[in-house]
């Protein structure tokens, strides 16, 4: 800002420089804008930058920001923008945030938001004169909160549909305090990503939320139960995951919490078989044995995918040495996993990678379309130079044709 600069000019300079972005990229749908610290406390009410903003505004539709502690930009853009169709912000303070949504509310298609503040999720529903918000058009909403608060004590919506045609739910803790959030879109949500405390899922059963048969559309699941109450409300770990596994039945990708003890994993491969429609598997931070990966495979009929923290030889059967195991597979294991394609694991440990090496090709040899094998990526030189080595060493070699292909994973 130089006062001596005549107004329409700089003006003029604004709109030219919005139309070049304009020219160079005539499809951009999204453009961010981040503050350097001293423009903004130095001027947090200058016209040029509200005259920036509002032309970018009208060039795209969408708001992304980036800005921990200041709220002069959402300041300057809540007093006259509306009808945007996307909001992606990071900010400490929620009340310009939620104004920032509510006056989009008609239009806003996507709502994306981190903040260190409070109880966002109930003031995007509920103006300040008490009134309930919809959003017609929301599609997708995802809600970071970085303050670390205890289940209970938010408000409830009676009657209120805020979310009717939401697709994509991401929430980093579940501050509603009834099921507001899902009213109106059981046939549309298709995406699920919940952090909860024990209460709120003493709430969800108590309103019969997440029957085998509602939200039947979904087909991305992953509902983590957090908090110091270990599994409560649930009373045993089979009743847990029968719980989790019990939303979206049909969903296609699941994930699946931490299995602590064996009973967890045991509990996940007696009921697997009552939902075959999963294809991808993501058991991230889990140790699975080869034969609780052969009895997952086998579980599930459409299962592209399998991720796992590790996979571990143990224990072996009938006394059988390692190196007598691909002879032992082969001749006991039809072939099975016909659609299972890629194993992805995790851990960042050398001598457990080399176990998990000679898991895959095991596997290989009774799954005929397992093609890939994903380590870590720091891990990948080591995991791939130590599985051409077992390719050729005894136990492997005569089958070093079939298993080549795994060498082959980008």
């Amino acid at each position: 800002h130089q006062p001596e600069h005549d107004a329409s000019k700089v003006e003029a300079n604004i709109r030219a420089f919005v139309q070049w972005i304009k020219q160079m990229a005539p499809r951009v749908r999204e453009i961010e804008v981040e503050c350097e610290e001293n423009y903004v406390d130095q001027y947090p009410d200058t016209e040029y930058f509200k005259y920036l903003l509002m032309q970018l505004y009208l060039l795209v539709p969408s708001i992304v920001l980036r800005d921990d502690q200041r709220t002069a930009p959402v300041e300057f853009l809540t007093n006259d923008i509306s009808d945007l169709v996307h909001i992606n912000i990071k900010l400490g303070s929620i009340d310009p945030i939620a104004r920032l949504a509510r006056q989009s509310a008609s239009t806003l298609q996507s709502f994306i938001a981190e903040t260190s503040g409070g109880e966002l999720s109930s003031r995007l529903i509920k103006d300040d004169d008490g009134s309930y918000t919809e959003y017609p058009q929301l599609r997708v909403l995802k809600l970071r909160h970085y303050t670390e608060t205890s289940w209970g004590g938010y408000p409830s919506f009676p009657g209120a549909v805020p979310f009717p045609k939401l697709r994509v739910l991401k929430l980093s803790s579940y501050q509603f305090g009834d099921e507001v959030v899902f009213r109106g879109n059981a046939g549309t949500l298709e995406h699920l990503d919940l952090v909860v405390e024990s209460g709120a899922v003493e709430m969800f059963k108590k309103c019969g939320l997440f029957t085998p048969t509602s939200h039947h559309k979904l087909q991305y699941v992953k509902f983590e139960l957090e908090g110091d109450r270990g599994l409560y409300p649930f009373a045993t770990e089979t009743a847990y995951i029968q719980f989790l596994l019990n939303i979206g039945r049909s969903a296609a990708v699941r994930v699946l919490p931490h299995m602590f003890s064996q009973t967890s994993i045991y509990a996940v491969l007696s009921l697997l078989g009552d939902y075959p429609s999963i294809q991808v598997l993501q058991l991230r931070d889990t140790r699975l044995s080869l034969w609780d990966a052969i009895t997952i495979i086998k579980s599930l009929p459409l299962l592209s995918d399998l991720h796992c923290e590790s996979l571990a030889l143990d224990p072996l059967p009938d006394q059988l040495t390692k190196d007598e195991l691909s002879t032992y597979l082969v001749s006991n294991y039809a072939q099975i996993g016909e659609r299972f394609r890629c194993f992805h694991v995790y851990c960042q440990s050398g001598m457990l990678l080399k176990e998990v090496v000679t898991c895959v090709l095991l596997l290989a040899l009774i799954c005929p379309n397992l093609d890939y094998c994903v380590p870590p990526m720091d891990y990948f030189a080591y995991f791939m130079n130590h599985m051409k080595s077992t390719i050729d060493s005894d136990g492997f070699k005569d089958y070093a044709p079939r298993l080549c292909r795994l060498l082959f994973t980008k």
